[in-house]
């Protein structure tokens, strides 16, 4: 015979649901959460032929105890009801309290760490903010019920906040990619207005912006092997219209006979050229430079400069 005392808060929960039959039992349950709900549904399928005895006696301690400790479907989950949020950025919990009324934000943000509880904070609506402290000093009057029914909702519905691995920011690091690939003309007319209107930003693309101009930088290994993985005839173009230094710069980390082949195809090409081709060129070795950084040959914020090249 199955002694009620042993049963679990769970599987008592899931004798009443299939005592009360679902549809009832979801009316007298509204509280639960979703993961609570899906707990006892789970649970059905595992629970089988229930003695009449173990369902009356479910039943009456139901009816005489509804409200008690002793019946609580999800028992692991109320006892840390806020320990959901530990997984959550600071951002992430700033947007899931942004539109609860004060008190709400208040006890939520009364379960973090200080450090994590003024960074939340800051993030808040600044004519919320005083609200939120104010309602922070009067938590003890909240009583444990609702509490543990708002940190439900707040679990509910932070599951529909994206993580920060889902979506992109953009940022200096983004916008220096986009520069990198449009024609050398928009990326000066692109640059020229963001120094007006975003002086922040270009900060931020500094770091990650590397242009045909600044490959003097370079030392000249890592130049070097850059040119030794493009065409000949790519370099040719690429150096169309550059000062004799930057000519005499690339022929130098050449090999001999490399050399010899550069000094013929840049004859053919004396004269005017489109300035697609030599612009197309000039991007093609800067790609070759992002490729080789990115299999991890070396890292290009050490050799570039805090100033743009005009």
């Amino acid at each position: 015979m199955i002694d009620t005392k042993n049963l679990s808060g769970l599987d008592k929960a899931t004798i009443l649901f299939k005592a009360l039959g679902s549809d009832l039992s979801v009316q007298l349950f509204k509280g639960l959460s979703r993961s609570q709900m899906q707990k006892i549904r789970e649970n059905m399928a595992k629970i089988t032929n229930i003695p009449f005895d173990v369902k009356k006696a479910v039943l009456e301690e139901f009816y005489f105890s509804f409200v008690s400790e002793k019946f609580t479907p999800a028992e692991e989950e109320t006892k840390k009801p806020f320990e959901f949020m530990l997984k959550l950025t600071d951002e992430q919990i700033a947007y899931l309290i942004a539109s609860e009324p004060p008190i709400i934000m208040a006890l939520a943000i009364a379960q973090l760490p200080v450090e994590r509880q003024v960074n939340v904070l800051q993030k808040l609506d600044p004519t919320v903010q005083p609200k939120v402290l104010t309602e922070m000093g009067h938590l003890t009057e909240i009583p444990l019920e609702g509490v543990v029914s708002i940190a439900n909702n707040l679990k509910d519905k932070s599951a529909f906040i994206p993580r920060a691995s889902e979506f992109k920011r953009g940022g200096g690091q983004d916008v220096a990619g986009i520069l990198s690939k449009i024609p050398p003309r928009d990326e000066k007319r692109f640059l020229e207005f963001l120094s007006k209107e975003a002086p922040e930003l270009v900060d931020q693309i500094k770091r990650y912006y590397f242009s045909f101009e600044d490959l003097p930088k370079l030392p000249p290994n890592i130049l070097a092997e850059v040119l030794k993985s493009v065409e000949i005839s790519e370099i040719a173009y690429a150096l169309k219209g550059q000062p004799d230094e930057i000519r005499d710069l690339f022929k130098s980390l050449l090999p001999q006979r490399s050399q010899i082949i550069l000094e013929d195809e840049m004859k053919l090409l004396e004269g005017p050229q489109p300035r697609r081709k030599v612009e197309a060129a000039q991007k093609k070795i800067v790609e070759k430079l992002r490729e080789l950084e990115k299999e991890g040959r070396f890292n290009l914020e050490d050799f570039m400069d805090t100033d743009f090249i005009e």
